[in-house]
C-alpha cells in the first residue's frame, strides 16, 4: 500500500520568521510531535519537534538561576529548526516509509511532490495498518525492553534529564514495581514552569494502557486508537515486561 493511503493532509506548518511560542502552542494540542516548517511557497525548509523544545528549555534552564525545570528560548523558528528533513513520496510504499522511520528514530515522515509539501505519515498511522492486516503475533515479539522508568517520588529534573538522555519520548512512573502512569516530553513541557523538585506524581499522566504480552498486536493497535495512546505498556503476571511504542509498530510495519 503506498503511504498515500494512511497519510494525513493537513498538516500543522510553521514560517521560519515565527517565534518559538507559535511551535509550542501547535505542539500543546498533542495531536502530533513536531510541526513543519515552510516557506512562502509552501516549500519544506525544516522540522522543529518537541525532542528540539526539550532539549532547548533544558539547556537554556541549566544557565538560568530560576527554578523552572524548562525555559524555553525567545528565538524564531529559523533559529532553532532542523533544515535536513526526512521527506518521502505519496507513492512510497507504507513498508519502506515505516522501515526508514525505524533506521533514523523518527515518528514521521514529510510527504513531498515536487518540492512541495502534500502531508505527513507518522508512527500513529502505522497502527491503522497493523489494524488492517491484522497482524496476530504478540506483544511479546515487538516490545521493546528493558523500560526507560522512573520513580514517582523522583523530581522533574531527574525526569526531563532521564528524557533527554535515554533519547525516548516517554518513561513509566513507577510505584512499588507497578506502573502508575507515564510521564513524556508532553508532560514536561507542560510542566515546564513547575519547580525542577516537583515530584514526577504531580505532573504524570495516569491514562495509560496495560495490556499482556501475549495480546494479538492488531488488537493493541484497536485499544490504542480508541484510547489516543503512543505507547502501550506489556505485562506479564502484575509485573512490567517491556513497552510498545511508535517505533515498534513501525517495526511491525516495514515487515
Amino acid at each position: 500500500m503506498p503511504v498515500s493511503a494512511y497519510m494525513t493532509t493537513a498538516v500543522e506548518a510553521v514560517h521560519p520568521t515565527d517565534p518559538l511560542e507559535r511551535v509550542q502552542a501547535a505542539l500543546a494540542t498533542r495531536a502530533f510531535s513536531a510541526v513543519a516548517v515552510v516557506d512562502e511557497r509552501q516549500r519544506l525548509v525544516g522540522v522543529v519537534s518537541r525532542t528540539d523544545l526539550l532539549r532547548l528549555g533544558r539547556r537554556q534552564a541549566s544557565t538560568r538561576s530560576g527554578e523552572s525545570v524548562l525555559v524555553l528560548p525567545r528565538k524564531a523558528v529559523h533559529e532553532v529548526m532542523e533544515p535536513d528533513v526526512l521527506t518521502i513520496t505519496a507513492e512510497t510504499p507504507l513498508s519502506q516509509a515505516a522501515a526508514l522511520m525505524l533506521r533514523h528514530r523518527v515518528h514521521r515522515l514529510f510527504v513531498e511532490e515536487q518540492g512541495k509539501l502534500l502531508g505527513v505519515v507518522s508512527t500513529k498511522d502505522l497502527m491503522s495498518a497493523v489494524v488492517e492486516k491484522r497482524i496476530t503475533a504478540p506483544l511479546s515479539g515487538f516490545m521493546s525492553h528493558p523500560v526507560f522508568s522512573v520513580s514517582f517520588d523522583d523530581s522533574l529534573a531527574v525526569a526531563v534529564e532521564r528524557l533527554d538522555k535515554a533519547h525516548v519520548s516517554g518513561l513509566v512512573v513507577m510505584e512499588d514495581d507497578w506502573p502508575i502512569g507515564v510521564f513524556t516530553q508532553i508532560e514536561a513541557l507542560e510542566a515546564k514552569d513547575l519547580a525542577r523538585d516537583t515530584p514526577v506524581e504531580q505532573a504524570l499522566s495516569p491514562a495509560m494502557l496495560c495490556l499482556d504480552v501475549e495480546t494479538p498486536l492488531y488488537r493493541a493497535a484497536q485499544q490504542a486508537q480508541a484510547m489516543d495512546a503512543r505507547r502501550i505498556i506489556a505485562v506479564k503476571n502484575r509485573r512490567l515486561e517491556g513497552i510498545l511504542t511508535g517505533l515498534d509498530f513501525a517495526r511491525a510495519a516495514s515487515a
